[in-house]
């Protein structure tokens, strides 16, 4: 057995050159890059090695950790998990900004390699520059913050401990079941040390995703659960597009005459043209599949976790007695959710096989002798047209069944706006606007705050996998860092970001990383001067407005209640170098951006967007933790709400 002698950093730099994934009898490599921030803690180390051999390693300069590595989760979904970048940092806080990350990545079954470096294996140094000392444990370190937070976890303290701790981190990250954030810790020395590797463990290696098949046992259970079914939902999650079965689900929804929603993370894996496509689902939902959803007797849930605001903290779905749900996923833990009848298997090649069973019996649903679907879904794209349209003309938003503004809304707040900020676009125009004018095949990117449900129901594309919205974790400070992961992936594709004026101003570092790739990416910041989402929640629930707008303190009264604060975020996007606009009117943004689009550099659209100007909800409800004992009567009565829903919603 030949042998070759090198530092464990340079031997993780060769091993990583050599992993390929296989999917379809397609063979691609599965790591084309390293994001670092290199610090004293790898700089010498993985950063010598990454100098001398990188292979075809492409090495990204981060700007924040957290943000590049937000950076590669959005790498990572682009190509439906099956390439990624892995991320290196320093010790202490560069390992400790990681951590957010990983915990999005982790949420939302993301592959994310993470190489935090660590401090001395040998301890003799101690305590290192940035070390975190527990007098009762010497072994704790910053690294220690990913393990809740993590797939697998592992921590180097000799050389050919990297050999297993690299092929267990493959293990996990290529598998479709159990993927999320790997954390592999570096201590500092240990990565300059030599050791004989084997020539065999730098071969090379072809992870295959495979097509798993399901059981004969669930197969039969779960084709007997749909020729019961009499008015059955498909819910298309992220399993769907990572899965590229998309086609399939439409080939199984026409033939059956069952309705599809898609979840944030399935949004764009099947189009939404597509005649019996119903829309978002759930508290961020439209009215279309919130309402069939009343009826529904069995939720085929493919690809999805089912979290709260999916299944409307099972309220939304589960209003029907008799209700049953299927679900059909690679992961076990995921398909036992909401007292499922699970079916274990890939999304495409079950569906398939449940397809050929039900062709035998000749099911179709009773949606397949009635224009139920056809009906409410012209409803519905009547409303998402009109909400879409509604501009504010000085005297309010006029007459309609729903308007995209919530209870919480006050003349006083929208004239304190305009005497402020100066902006009179609502929320949902800004995003008919934005529909309207970009490509049709333009990737959009967003995260947290209220665009995702304005997006979620409003947005429509028939173009695949460009909808990519973080909304396991809802992490503000992923909409930059996204749009240029996505970028990356998909070099030939206009990608905008669509972020609120507050999680721009969390993280927007990576911008200058966009700029220093020449990797084009358009920011829109929709600024309402406000946390607007968690505003809106916290007045809808009785509660002043406390800390969630972006106001000068008040001398007189001193709370945070005086005029709204003004940021120029063109301003700030020219300091990178990007070409900015400012729009206050929905004329400003809709010429701001067709000019953007003949622009070969990143640009920044500053959008003066009115507070409580978005779509809000159909049909759905949010469990949140409204106070039972208040001295205040709207929250008394946000109570109320809250007790009564918690009688019809499920419990699992």
């Amino acid at each position: 057995m030949g042998t070759i002698r090198m530092t464990m950093a340079q031997a993780i730099v060769k091993f990583l050159n050599q992993q390929y994934i296989e999917f379809d009898g397609v063979e691609e490599p599965f790591v084309d890059g390293i994001f670092t921030i290199f610090g004293h803690g790898m700089v010498v180390g993985l950063g010598q090695a990454l100098q001398e051999e990188p292979g075809h390693l492409r090495v990204y300069q981060g700007r924040n950790e957290q943000g590049m590595a937000h950076a590669a989760i959005s790498y990572a979904k682009q190509h439906n998990r099956r390439r990624i970048i892995a991320c290196s940092s320093s010790i202490g806080p560069g390992a400790a900004n990681m951590v957010t990350a990983a915990l999005t990545a982790t949420i939302n079954n993301i592959p994310l390699l993470l190489f935090p470096s660590d401090t001395f294996a040998t301890r003799q140094p101690d305590p290192v520059l940035q070390q975190v000392e527990q007098s009762h444990d010497l072994t704790i370190t910053a690294s220690d913050c990913f393990k809740p937070v993590v797939k697998y976890w592992d921590r180097i303290t000799r050389p050919e401990q990297v050999m297993s701790a690299l092929i267990n981190a493959m293990r996990v990250l290529t598998d479709t079941s159990q993927c999320g954030a790997v954390c592999v810790s570096l201590p500092q020395d240990i990565q300059g040390e030599s050791y004989d590797y084997p020539e065999y463990f730098f071969q090379k290696r072809v992870h295959h995703i495979a097509r798993r098949a399901a059981d004969e046992y669930e197969l039969k259970q779960a084709v007997e659960m749909i020729k019961a079914a009499k008015k059955p939902m498909l819910i298309s999650g992220g399993g769907v597009r990572y899965a590229e079965a998309g086609e399939t689900v439409m080939e199984f929804c026409k033939e059956f005459a069952v309705p599809v929603s898609q979840t944030q993370a399935g949004h764009s894996a099947l189009p939404d043209s597509f005649e019996y496509s119903v829309g978002g689902i759930g508290v961020t939902g439209g009215y279309a599949a919130n309402k069939l959803c009343q009826t529904t007797d069995l939720v085929i849930a493919v690809g999805t976790r089912l979290n709260d605001f999916v299944t409307g903290s099972k309220w939304v779905l589960f209003r029907n007695p008799d209700i049953k749900v299927l679900a059909i996923n690679t992961s076990e833990f995921h398909a036992e959710k909401c007292d499922a009848v699970r079916c274990i298997g890939d999304a495409k090649v079950v569906l398939e096989q449940i397809m050929a069973e039900l062709k035998k019996s000749g099911y179709k649903s009773e949606y397949a002798a009635t224009s139920e679907i056809e009906d409410i879904r012209k409803i519905w794209e009547e409303e998402r047209l009109r909400v879409l349209g509604v501009q504010y003309k000085g005297e309010g938003f006029g007459e309609g069944k729903f308007v995209p503004c919530v209870p919480s809304w006050s003349e006083t707040i929208m004239n304190d706006f305009i005497r402020d900020i100066g902006g009179i676009i609502t929320e949902s125009n800004g995003v008919g606007i934005i529909r309207e004018e970009i490509d049709d095949d333009a990737i959009v990117v967003a995260a947290a705050g209220s665009l995702p449900a304005d997006l979620e129901r409003l947005w429509v594309t028939d173009a695949k996998d460009s909808y990519n919205m973080e909304y396991g974790a809802s992490c503000m400070g992923y909409e930059i860092a996204g749009a240029l992961g996505s970028k990356l992936a998909s070099p030939d594709k206009e990608v905008y970001s669509l972020v609120g004026d507050g999680s721009f101003l969390m993280l927007n570092s990576e911008l200058a990383t966009a700029m220093q790739e020449n990797a084009k990416i358009n920011v829109i910041v929709f600024d309402n001067a406000a946390f607007g989402c968690i505003n809106n929640l916290q007045m809808g629930n009785g509660i002043g407005s406390l800390a969630t707008e972006m106001r000068h303190r008040n001398e007189e009264t001193g709370m945070l209640d005086g005029d709204y604060c003004y940021t120029d975020f063109a301003k700030i996007g020219e300091g990178y170098g990007m070409k900015a606009y400012t729009a206050k009117t929905p004329e400003e943004l809709r010429q701001a951006l067709r000019d953007a689009k003949k622009e070969k550099v990143s640009t920044i659209i500053d959008c003066k967007v009115l507070p409580k100007t978005m779509a809000e909800g159909y049909e759905s409800w949010w469990h949140i933790g409204v106070a039972s004992t208040s001295k205040t009567e709207g929250v008394r009565e946000a109570r109320e709400r809250i007790d009564a829903h918690l009688k019809e919603a499920r419990r699992y």
